[in-house]
């Protein structure tokens, strides 16, 4: 496998649409379809844990499911000074009006990897407490709940019209590795 050139055919405020070539395996020249996000670094998202053992939760609209998403609180890094640490302390705070103690980090990589060039750096934290209400963006809508960690499984998996991010559905086992739940 070798890429060959990338080619923009849609440049927007904040994605690019990019038609990427390269040589397969096979020997041959492909192209391949995909999104690259003009702000560059991870995004970071975080499962906020409670002294009552309770993870901080976003249900969020989302305009290209035109529905509400049950996710972990997660943003961009598009300020360059920031540290990932910074960034989903900030984004937090911004959008659920929580703090915590100690962020740790869990595990980075990539997700729709077949679409998107983004990579996902994913924290815990400790000790989430409300310090302030949330202030969102203009056409966010955002709706903070907390669950218990024990009845997060339960609750994901209902199958009811709220979407679940796949990502929020994975984070007890990485829970669990760094030793904050148990069970």
């Amino acid at each position: 496998m070798k890429i060959v050139d990338d080619t923009i055919r849609y440049d927007g405020e904040h994605i690019q649409l990019v038609e990427r070539g390269y040589i397969g395996s096979d020997g041959k020249s492909h192209t391949w379809e995909m999104v690259r996000r003009k702000v560059q670094g991870p995004i970071v998202a975080i499962a906020a844990i409670t002294p009552d053992r309770e993870i901080v939760l976003e249900k969020s609209f989302r305009i290209p499911l035109n529905g509400f998403v049950l996710e972990l609180p997660a943003g961009l890094m598009d300020r360059a000074e920031e540290s990932e640490e910074d960034a989903i302390r900030r984004e937090l705070l911004e959008e659920t009006g929580y703090a915590v103690d100690d962020v740790i980090p869990l595990i980075t990589g990539p997700f729709n990897s077949g679409l998107v060039t983004d990579e996902l750096s994913l924290y815990a934290g400790t000790n989430a407490r409300k310090v302030r209400e949330p202030v969102l963006e203009g056409g966010e809508e955002i709706h903070v709940i907390t669950v218990p960690l024990r009845e997060l499984m339960d609750i994901m998996t209902r199958h009811d019209e709220l979407k679940v991010d796949i990502k929020t559905a994975g984070i007890m086992p990485l829970l669990r590795h760094a030793g904050l739940v148990d069970f």
